[in-house]
């Protein structure tokens, strides 16, 4: 008896796991931890971004608790549950279809285009910073959000520059290599591998 209350709950167990690894949280988070030993930048970028996604998550469950908690505290705690798991859901599909279509755009563009892309996006980046910052004594969220956002796009531009652009270099890779490569490794993390 107590060997097939064991092999049940080993079971549920087991069950639980795969449907964890189905979410697109986890999906995320492997693809993070596959690319990490080819590229820590990109495998960093994409952890940042399962974080954000968790926070972001955490900040909508909060706020709905904190609206409805005086109404019934109960109630708000599974509304906040929901919540959370909604908005993790929502953002975690919203990252991994964007990071589907740019590895579609890379894939089809070619690194010089790519390139090209990346710099611009970096240079309209540091300008809307520094436009954030003269005359402001304090500086706003969608402040930091610009500040942030130009230093990643400096740190991938001077990543992408050293590794991709530079023949001379002992790093060098080829670019639709690794991108059919991160292709393959998004497909199979969607299966949990």
């Amino acid at each position: 008896m107590i060997r097939s209350v064991f092999l049940r709950l080993n079971a549920i167990a087991s069950s639980a796991w795969r449907v964890l690894l189905e979410t697109q949280i986890a999906r995320l988070a492997i693809f993070a931890v596959k690319l990490w030993p080819r590229s820590r930048l990109l495998s960093l970028l994409l952890a940042l971004l399962a974080l954000g996604c968790v926070a972001l998550a955490g900040w909508s469950a909060h706020q709905v608790f904190g609206i409805l908690v005086p109404a019934s505290p109960i109630s708000a705690w599974i509304a906040a549950a929901l919540t959370a798991l909604v908005v993790l859901a929502l953002c975690a599909f919203t990252a991994i279809a964007g990071i589907e279509a740019l590895l579609q755009l890379a894939y089809d563009f070619g690194r010089h285009r790519v390139g090209v892309l990346l710099a611009l996006a970096t240079i309209l980046a540091v300008l809307a910073a520094v436009e954030a910052l003269p005359g402001a004594t304090e500086l706003a969220t969608a402040d930091w959000l610009a500040l942030g956002l130009a230093a990643v796009l400096l740190m991938m531009a001077g990543w992408f520059q050293r590794t991709y652009r530079t023949p001379a270099r002992r790093g060098f890779r080829d670019f639709h290599v690794d991108v059919v490569e991160a292709r393959q490794v998004l497909a199979r993390a969607a299966h949990g591998v």
